[in-house]
Parts: C-alpha cells; structure tokens; sequence
C-alpha cells in the first residue's frame, strides 16, 4: 500500500468558535485529506501553540498572546518558531502556506522547508490590494520591510495559489508558476436550510464581519426608500471585526428603520442555521467597487449555496457559469440604490421553487468544493522542478 504524502498546513488558525475564517480552513483540511494526504497542522490558545494530526495534537511550543496586537505581529514568530521545531521532527512532501505578513522569520521556514524537499504552494487570498484603504504610518513602514524580505522568501516556492479576483492572464508570480482556484466550500459540513415562510414578509441575511467592502449600507439605504407593501427586514449577522458596525447601526436609527434592521452579533452553530431557516435571501458584498474589484470568489457564494439559500451579488463569479436557472440576482457594482421591488419579486420567484435548496446544495457539490479546486494542483505540481 503506498504510504500517503505528508502535508503541512500552515495558516494562522486560532481555537476559538468565532474565528471568522474557521470555516475557509477546515474546509481546505477536509479536502486536503479526501485527496489522500496525511495532514498536519498548527493551531494555538491563549497559551500554546499545538501540532495537529488527526485525533493526536500536542504542544509545541508557547504562545505569548497578552502581548498588544499579537495577533498582528508576534503571533508570526511564535507560529514560524513552531513550523521549525516540528520540522526538525518530521520531513513533508508538501507545505500549503496561507499569505501572511512577511517577516525574516518567514524566510527561514521557506529555507527549511525547500531543504528538505518539501513543495511549498504559497496561497495569496486576495490579489492585488491595490483598492483597499490606504495604510496608516506604521502599516507602510511595514510594507517596506516586508517588501525587503518578499524576495528572499519567494524564491522558495514552487506554486503561488491565487484565489480568483478576475484576472486570468497571470501566468507567473514573483517569477514563480501561479495557479488560479476559486474558493470552495466543505458542503458536508453545511446543514441544509429549511426554509420558514412569512407571509407578507421578506428576510434579508446580511452576514460579514462588517467591512467597507461588504457595502451594507447601501442596503439599509434602499431599504429605508423602499415604499411596497411586502415587509421587509434585515438580519445584520456578524461582528465587528471589519469596523463598520457602530456606523451601520448609527445609519440605521437615523433613517428611522432600526425596528427593519436588526443587529444579532456574532452567531453559530444551531442559531446560525435558524436565522438561514428564518431568512429568504442572503446578501454577498455589495461593495466590491470600494476595492476596485469587478469579479471576485466569495466565501458567502458557496455557504449560501451549499445551505440552499437565494442571494444578492454585485460581481462575477467563475462558480455561478454552469446553470440557465440562476438563483442568485445581480444588482449594480456602484454607490446607486438596490431596487427593493426588483429584490421582492426575485423572492417570491425563488419561493416558488419547491426543489430549490435541494437544487442549490447539488451545485454546490458539483462545482464548488475544494476538493475540485486542488486535485489539480497536487496532480500537477510533482511536474515541477523546484531549483
């Protein structure tokens, strides 16, 4: 029997249900482990940072995070100080490195890792960052020495993954092959929605971590000029992590529409999956303009997919281009108001569909795992001569 390839995950990835991106990374180490891997990754706590694989996890080394903005700047080292401890242990054919800061101590995980033979594939979760808001003093002393010590960690990669934003032109990165993936969803993991009806009411989910981006303002805005006789509420689900909250809540009072937007914090679990219950649309980004993005790979696509709920998007998407029958409604890229009525008649057209949440769910298997993102990659990267 042929012994499984050895992967190394390496992300930051706390222990805490309210990580926002617990579900991005265990959706990728289920994949990586249905395509035959034998997986290894890092995880830590207030206290530690641990070694994880399968049901073994053990401390490898400690984590320092009363320490202000740890988890910007020191949690780096902690995490590269383990990497290099377990490597002294363990020698992988493959290591999948989630984009981070870059820091010296990055270069001596690269350096190591390639010493030993390992495939580094080097995944860049949004690319380029052009659009974003500019950086403050300290950010753009951080971007120079970052950017000092890019070239010296590049040269070690074998693959550069970048998760699509529409450009496919690309066919090199830092002088190194790239491959273009769309996110993907671990569908499994997922409960199918089963959806709760309110006559004469419709239920919008907007779930984010509240960033400029996810432009929810424009739809508390058109909200409050909406002047139909359907009912229409809000669910603001998500904390503040991107910063916008107090603003949006603030938007919502002076409109006078707080009782039609409603604020319900962070949420998981059974609760999550009520309010998907409960809620007849879901909202994606509706303000990837600010970013300067015509086309994107939405994490929300595929859970709401995968989930069985209808939604708004405001961009491209490679995963939406295999049905004739969509069930998602494209609104403009822009500052302009969201046509409410246009919103109400795509609802009660999607309820209509009594086979729709299972529908969605199978096109979420067909097209949207991870599974059939990186199979490709792995199937082809032992092609590749590292230097």
């Amino acid at each position: 029997m042929e012994q499984k390839k050895k992967l190394l995950y390496i992300v930051r990835y706390q222990i805490y249900e309210d990580f926002n991106l617990k579900g991005k990374f265990d959706g990728q180490l289920a994949a990586f482990k249905n395509l035959g891997m034998d997986v290894y990754y890092l995880v830590f706590d207030k206290k530690y940072f641990y070694l994880v694989n399968g049901d073994n996890k053990e401390v490898v080394c400690r984590a320092t995070t009363g320490l202000p903005m740890y988890f910007h700047t020191k949690v780096y080292y902690d995490m590269h100080r383990a990497v290099l401890k377990v490597l002294k242990k363990i020698r992988f054919d493959f290591a999948y490195w989630r984009g981070a800061p870059i820091w010296r101590s990055s270069c001596k995980v690269a350096k190591k890792l390639h010493s030993q033979g390992t495939k580094i594939l080097y995944e860049i979760p949004t690319y380029v960052k052009s659009g974003e808001k500019a950086m403050n003093g300290l950010r753009k002393l951080f971007s120079v020495y970052s950017d000092f010590w890019k070239p010296r960690l590049t040269k070690y990669f074998d693959l550069v993954v970048l998760i699509f934003t529409g450009d496919t032109t690309m066919d090199n990165l830092y002088g190194k092959p790239i491959a273009i993936i769309d996110n993907g969803v671990d569908v499994g993991a997922i409960p199918l929605r089963k959806p709760i009806i309110h006559e004469n009411e419709i239920h919008i989910l907007a779930l984010a971590s509240m960033s400029y981006w996810h432009g929810y303002d424009r739809l508390i805005r058109s909200l409050s000029q909406y002047k139909g006789n359907v009912k229409i509420i809000i669910h603001m689900v998500g904390g503040n992590d991107g910063g916008l909250l107090p603003e949006w809540k603030q938007l919502a009072d002076d409109l006078g529409i707080s009782d039609r937007v409603i604020f319900h914090g962070k949420m998981y679990g059974e609760d999550l999956a009520k309010m998907f219950d409960i809620c007849d649309i879901g909202a994606n980004a509706l303000a990837q303009f600010r970013k300067n993005l015509s086309a994107t790979s939405e994490l929300k696509v595929r859970e709401y997919t995968a989930r069985g709920l209808p939604f708004l998007c405001s961009v491209e998407d490679p995963a939406l281009a295999h049905t004739d029958s969509p069930f998602w409604l494209k609104v403009a890229n822009d500052e302009s108001m969201l046509d409410m009525d246009e919103i109400v008649d795509f609802v009660l057209k999607m309820r209509a569909d009594t086979q729709l949440s299972q529908r969605m769910r199978q096109y979420a298997f067909d097209y949207m795992t991870w599974e059939k993102q990186y199979a490709p990659l792995f199937d082809n990267l032992n092609d590749l001569k590292a230097e």
